[in-house]
């Protein structure tokens, strides 16, 4: 449909110029409704011939309202108003709402980036983030390395390398592999921009926008935005004190082809918890049954509480499991140490993208992982983390027990920077996770990291960065919280009542 312009407005001796007199002409008649979405536009030469101006200061205009995201141009159709033209504004960039594809924010996206958020105030009590503590991260010693590092190897340090990590540290993390059951081969091994990137990557290589997919829950907010992001449907396990349930897969894969099921084998975030090895046994004989991808990510595995690392699966079947990992959360998540580990065409595609997303890793920081393993201080290192995480994860229990008591449940986990916290009684997340940040608390929500978002059945409290003193105060703060809000429904339902 054309919409015949009223060029009469047009006004050679007014201030602004012709140009963009008839880009707002054009503007008001889209704003008014004038012209809707679809609609097209008069040619530029007939508005050229009509209002008797040059043709180069129609193109100019009709230019203009495309940059601006009003208009859209077809060569050899015309231009034709934007379906979802932007609100009007100059300078504050809401025009780019109409140029970017539609996209809704979800909640798990949101909580992911709010993680990232630097949080104001030096009273906070950070209980939402699961990180290395930098005080216990080896800076001394990695300097010395990082010294001999360049005295050996100079500029080589500094040049890139190949997309699948450098040699001699694909050779030390096989070496590790064999003995803890992920990697047998260096050609296997695939270093990444941390296990973030490598749980990307395998979702990107296996999904599709409609396959269905399958998540313990809870589980990792990263893994679940991963997969969400692809377009597929993602659908949720229940995960216990020995796994992922695997009788409810099962029911899964009777009415669904399933291309991927991610897992977490041991210390699990956020439940701290293994997987069994009957559990284990049967995902892998129901994977060869299905002919489905396991996604397993090991990143926690090391971090234990005075019990030995669960044995990976990927030693039950390579080319059906995928195994992720990464020195994030012992070193430090700065370093951007990760790796993958996989056999067959899913590897070839593996690197294929890689290679199209960044090329390779740092090639600094891998040489210093390599001397790092390689020397035994990550194993030293390791015994003397655990120690305090474990203290640190032992003080969260004891103030929950003393400050919650029978409101909530919490599994001791065996490993990991996390607590699980169910709750007795239903509560409203939303408005806990309000009243929690009013009161100077952040936590990771349940509804963030499950995958029913069913109301609040669950909350993560991490303990990595703080120490007793604060960890207590910040489950003190949560329990006034949740006084606030069983208070306020009790209101509540008393007015209804009333």
């Amino acid at each position: 449909m054309s919409y015949n312009l009223d060029l009469s407005q047009l006004r050679r001796d007014a201030a602004t110029s012709i140009n963009a007199q008839l880009v707002e002409l054009v503007k008001g008649a889209i704003e008014r409704g004038d012209l809707r979405p679809g609609d097209r536009l008069p040619t530029t030469r007939a508005v050229a011939d009509e209002a008797g101006l040059n043709h180069l200061t129609v193109v100019r205009a009709y230019r203009r309202l495309a940059q601006e995201g009003y208009v859209t141009a077809t060569r050899g159709r015309g231009t034709f108003v934007r379906q979802a033209p932007p609100v009007a504004g100059e300078g504050d960039g809401r025009w780019q709402h109409a140029v970017l594809p539609e996209a809704r924010r979800s909640y798990v996206n949101q909580v992911l980036a709010d993680t990232w958020q630097p949080l104001t105030g030096e009273d906070h009590v950070n209980l939402a983030t699961g990180w290395a503590s930098p005080e216990l991260h080896p800076a001394d010693q990695l300097a010395r390395m990082s010294a001999a590092l360049f005295a050996d190897a100079g500029a080589a340090a500094l040049m890139y390398g190949d997309a699948d990590g450098v040699w001699p540290l694909r050779d030390e993390l096989a070496r590790r592999g064999a003995v803890a059951g992920f990697a047998a081969d260096p050609e296997e091994i695939m270093v990444t921009t941390g296990a973030r990137q490598a749980i990307d990557l395998v979702c990107r290589t296996i999904l599709r926008p409609g396959d269905v997919a399958v998540s313990e829950s809870p589980t990792f907010i990263g893994a679940l935005a991963s997969m969400q992001d692809t377009g597929a449907r993602v659908l949720g396990v229940p995960y216990d004190d020995r796994g992922i349930d695997v009788e409810a897969l099962e029911a899964i894969l009777a009415r669904h082809e399933v291309k991927l099921v991610s897992v977490q084998s041991g210390s699990q975030n956020p439940t701290g918890q293994d997987m069994s090895a009957e559990r284990a046994e049967r995902l892998v004989e129901l994977a060869r049954e299905r002919s489905f991808f396991i996604l397993e990510d090991g990143v926690y595995c090391t971090v234990r509480f005075g019990v030995l690392e669960p044995p990976r699966i990927r030693s039950r079947a390579p080319d059906h499991v995928i195994y992720v990992d990464s020195l994030s959360k012992t070193i430090g998540g700065g370093l951007r140490m990760g790796w993958l580990a996989a056999s067959g065409e899913i590897r070839r595609r593996l690197t294929e993208l890689k290679l199209a997303t960044d090329y390779h890793s740092p090639t600094l920081t891998q040489y210093l992982a390599c001397r790092w393993l390689s020397s035994g201080a990550h194993d030293r290192y390791l015994r003397r983390i655990n120690a305090v995480y474990a203290h640190r994860c032992q003080a969260t229990l004891d103030s929950l027990t003393r400050r919650l008591g029978d409101e909530v449940v919490a599994i001791p986990p065996r490993g990991g920077h996390h607590v699980w916290v169910t709750f007795q009684r239903p509560l409203d997340e939303r408005l806990l996770l309000s009243e929690a940040l009013r009161q100077g608390l952040s936590f990771t929500p349940g509804d963030a990291i499950t995958v029913e978002n069913d109301g609040l059945t669950g909350l993560r409290l991490s303990f990595s960065l703080l120490d007793e003193q604060r960890i207590d105060e910040g489950v003190r703060r949560l329990a006034a919280a949740v006084r606030a809000v069983r208070r306020a429904s009790t209101s509540r339902v008393a007015s209804a009542i009333s």
